[in-house]
Formats: C-alpha cells, sequence, structure tokens
C-alpha cells in the first residue's frame, strides 16, 4: 500500500501558541506527540516553550483552558516543557490547528515532532496509502470557512520509502542518542535554509550543552555521508 508524507503549516489567530509565536518573532512552541488513542480521541504530548520570560509566563497561565491535564517537566529559565493530555474536543473548542491531523487522519498516521513558529502549526505526518489531495483541501476549507482557521498552506505531499530516511538506510551505524538528536533536528527544519531551529533550541529540548549536540550530530553526520559515499 505504500506510505505517503503530509508536509503543511497551518494558522488560527484564535489559538493562544499561534498569538504567542506571531507576538515574539523569535518564539518557538516545539509540540512531540506521545500518543493519540483514535477510540477515546485523546492525545498527549510533550510541549517546549522557547521564548521570552514574561509572555511565556503569561502563557502557561492558559493551559489550564487548552488542555485537561498539564504537569511541568522542566523549567530552565529559556525553556519550559509540560507534560499534556487534551481531548479532539477541547482541540477543537480552542481552534488548536494541531487538530486537523487527527480530525482528518486519526491515529493512522504518525505525528512527526512539529512546531509552531511566527504564527504557525508547521506539521509532517508519515501516513498509510495515498491521499486524496482534493477533500484534504476540501476540508481545510471548510475550517477556514468555519472561522476555525485563517490559512493552509501544503508544502510537501509525496510517497514516502523508508530506506531513503536516516533513520532506515543509515540507522545500524548510529548510536540511539545520535539517531535521536538527527531525526530531530531533521524533522524541526535544523537542515532548511533558513533553520526553523538552532543547536540552542535542540540543547534545551534534549536537556544537554549546545556542545553534546553539535557533536552528536556531527558525528552521526560522518558516518551517514561515509556510508554514503562508502
Amino acid at each position: 500500500m505504500g506510505l505517503t508524507e503530509v508536509v503543511y503549516k497551518i494558522r488560527s489567530s484564535h489559538y493562544p501558541l499561534c498569538q504567542f509565536t506571531e507576538k515574539n518573532p523569535g518564539a518557538k512552541v516545539l509540540i512531540n506527540q506521545a500518543a493519540y488513542d483514535g477510540d477515546t480521541k485523546v492525545a498527549r504530548y510533550l510541549v517546549t516553550i522557547l521564548g521570552p520570560p514574561e509572555p511565556t509566563r503569561e502563557l502557561l497561565q492558559l493551559f489550564d483552558k487548552l488542555v485537561e491535564r498539564h504537569e511541568l517537566v522542566r523549567n530552565t529559565g529559556d525553556a519550559v516543557t509540560l507534560r499534556c493530555t487534551a481531548s479532539l474536543e477541547r482541540m477543537r473548542d480552542t481552534n488548536n490547528p494541531a487538530a486537523f491531523a487527527l480530525e482528518y487522519f486519526g491515529d493512522g498516521a504518525i505525528v512527526q515532532p512539529s512546531l509552531f513558529r511566527q504564527g504557525y502549526y508547521h506539521a509532517r505526518l508519515i501516513v498509510t496509502g495515498k491521499v486524496d489531495l482534493a477533500d484534504m483541501l476540501n476540508r481545510t476549507e471548510g475550517g477556514m470557512n468555519g472561522g476555525r482557521y485563517d490559512d493552509f498552506k501544503l508544502i510537501r505531499i509525496d510517497g514516502y520509502d523508508p530506506e531513503q530516511q536516516v533513520n532506515g538506510a543509515f540507522s545500524e551505524n548510529l548510536t540511539p542518542k545520535q539517531l535521536e538528536v538527527l531525526k530531530t533536528a531533521l524533522a524541526l527544519g535544523f537542515y532548511n535554509t533558513p533553520r526553523n531551529v538552532t543547536l540552542d533550541d535542540l540543547s534545551n529540548i534534549f536537556g544537554i550543552s549546545k556542545a553534546a549536540v553539535h557533536n552528536r550530530l556531527q558525528a552521526a553526520e560522518r558516518k551517514v555521508i561515509s556510508k554514503f559515499f562508502s
């Protein structure tokens, strides 16, 4: 049946994380989804907020309204990580743009680490089978006409070949820590031009020094390049 990669960005001016990253251009909010139960329609995920301290404190006060449950995992001053549980209904009610992937694809999609940046939610999904592009765009248009979303931009939709990905063709040569950092860096746009995240961002996510992140990436890159050209 094959796999399809879907990459898009979506904005809801009513949603606090969109508002936060739009008002604070250097701020980013990283989302790592741990699980989504299609029967109960409840998602569990980690939220890492990278932004100015005062706006971040104001944003944290809103999480009681955004999710059913949340607990502090880490606060380093310039990065705050929360463990959250939210129902799809709550996500819809608060105009969370991340709800679109769960509504449309359900638990049949693998949601990669995603990013709120400059007012948009940037998503990357791996979906079983082909995606009906016209139907998906009609659904997003309905969300915009209904006032839930303000904008939707499809970045890429294409076949996904695991053997061509880092975690397929090269993972046997990488240590678990190297693979984890490299996969996250790739998913969050570290290798984009311009970069969506920095070494400092990755350092805050993993709770290690900037030098340690750089060393793991450099070692992983060397292994991947060496195997590719061997």
